[in-house]
C-alpha cells in the first residue's frame, strides 16, 4: 500500500471528509489533502505528525509507512537512472 493510500484509509477510518481533515490540518481548502491522497504531492513531515494526532495513528506506524514510501521512491529513481542509455560510461580509447 502506498503512503497516499494509507493516509486516505486512515482519514476515512476517522470518519472525516477531506474538507474536515484539511481544516483540522490548518488548510482552508481540501485540494492540498486531495493531492496528498492521490500521490501528486509528498506530505511534509509536520503534516504527517499532525495526521497522527487527528486520525489517531501511532507515530511509529506512520513513520514506518513513510519509510516504506521513500525507500520505494528511491529504488524507482535509481532503477530509472540505471536503465538510461546515457548513464553508461564511455569506454576510454
Amino acid at each position: 500500500m502506498s503512503l497516499s493510500d494509507f493516509i486516505r484509509k486512515k482519514r476515512m477510518g476517522a470518519f472525516l471528509t477531506q474538507r474536515e481533515a484539511a481544516r483540522l490540518l490548518g488548510y482552508s481548502r481540501s485540494q492540498f489533502l486531495s493531492n496528498l491522497e492521490r500521490g501528486n504531492r509528498k506530505p511534509p513531515l509536520e503534516v504527517l505528525k499532525r495526521m497522527c494526532e487527528i486520525y489517531s495513528i501511532p507515530e511509529e506506524e506512520m513513520k514506518s509507512e513513510y519509510i516504506k514510501q521513500i525507500t520505494e521512491d528511491a529504488k524507482e529513481s535509481v532503477n530509472q537512472k540505471w536503465d538510461e542509455k546515457d548513464s553508461h560510461p564511455k569506454k576510454a580509447k
